[in-house]
């Protein structure tokens, strides 16, 4: 841990394990492990990027031989390949000590969607624009209940390319009264301006392709996948994915 992680190629262990520290300072938190500098420097150096390539090449690897074991069992995928328009990070409200979160695959560090968020996703695109009330026997069959097993299953969202990590930030205005720290609760502070503004950096991606995968058993027709194609499809364009999705993040479109 001397070098405090600079050849640590995992970005979730990174962020989970190595970032900076002050003990001057009774062991804060550096500015620059706050600003995520390490992992932006290192995101633009090219003897770390053809470090990550490998990363990126086994988790497709991996990705392939699960869809192979799907199609060998009697499922029928398909997979859409979209791109955000701008920016999106999914996880940025998880429990972190830098206080803003990304979700990162466990083993190979690299950001991923999660299928259940999709799942969420395309569900609520299918009630919300498409009007399907809760009872509707499609929406139930494809999604399922907590008594039955929806009959199409959600892959994780992967990376195409090596992620391109952008820096973003949220600046609060009225920290103490946000945080309710200004005062007792009958004498609670409010918003002023004589606050000083507190920044939270995030880390964001954007402009990185990703291969999203819905799978189903061809007994149970193609007409339920082509139906959560369609509402997922929808759901990337017009509802987004993950958060600050009313500050244009998390919208896709297919290249």
């Amino acid at each position: 841990m001397a070098d405090n992680g600079n050849r640590c190629d995992n970005i979730g262990l990174w962020l989970d394990r190595f970032l900076t520290v002050n003990p001057q300072k009774n062991w804060e938190i550096t500015q620059d492990a706050k600003h995520r500098k390490h992992l932006i420097h290192s995101a633009n150096n090219k003897e770390w990027q053809d470090r990550m390539q490998k990363h990126l090449d086994a988790l497709q690897e991996r990705f392939e031989a699960m869809l192979k074991w799907y199609k060998q069992r009697g499922f029928v995928t398909k997979c859409i390949e979209a791109r955000p328009i701008w920016r999106f990070v999914v996880g940025l409200g998880a429990a972190h000590v830098l206080e803003t979160g990304i979700t990162l695959h466990r083993i190979f560090g690299l950001p991923i969607i999660p299928g259940s968020a999709l799942k969420g996703a395309a569900r609520a695109y299918a009630q919300i624009v498409e009007g399907k009330p809760e009872d509707d026997p499609e929406l139930i069959t494809i999604f399922g209940t907590t008594e039955q097993a929806g009959s199409v299953i959600f892959l994780d969202a992967i990376p195409l390319k090596l992620p391109n990590f952008q820096l973003d930030i949220m600046n609060p205005h009225y920290p103490q009264y946000y945080d309710k720290r200004g005062g007792a609760p009958k004498k609670p502070v409010p918003p002023a301006d004589w606050d000083s503004p507190r920044p939270v950096f995030f880390l964001t991606v954007g402009e990185t392709p990703y291969r999203f995968t819905i799978a189903s058993r061809s007994e149970q027709g193609n007409h339920l996948l082509d139906l959560a194609e369609s509402w997922l499809k929808g759901a990337l364009k017009e509802l987004g994915i993950g958060a600050k999705t009313s500050a244009d993040y998390g919208y896709w479109d297919e290249p």
